[in-house]
């Protein structure tokens, strides 16, 4: 009985260990530049991350377009920002 217990407890730890809310949060977060063509020299607008508590959203300023370029700007984390 004993060995069924102490067995049974150490599979429950391997999946809590393992479980995504004893793992954290942690996502990426990317500032996007928008540009007007496929030069890419007019900027016409910016997506900037906002972190939540388990969460990255995402806000528009200025024109959205198929032109854009990605930038890597730290992690949303469950206690706020991480920068690089």
């Amino acid at each position: 009985m004993a060995t069924r217990i102490l067995a049974s407890l150490a599979v429950a730890s391997v999946f809590l260990s393992a479980s995504p809310a004893s793992a954290g949060y942690r996502e990426a977060a990317y500032v996007t530049t928008l540009y007007s063509d496929a030069t890419y020299t007019t900027v016409v607008g910016h997506i900037y991350p906002e972190c939540g508590f388990r969460y990255v959203q995402y806000h528009l300023v200025g024109t959205y377009s198929y032109f854009a370029v990605d930038e890597f700007v730290g992690y949303c984390t469950e206690n706020g920002w991480e920068p690089l």
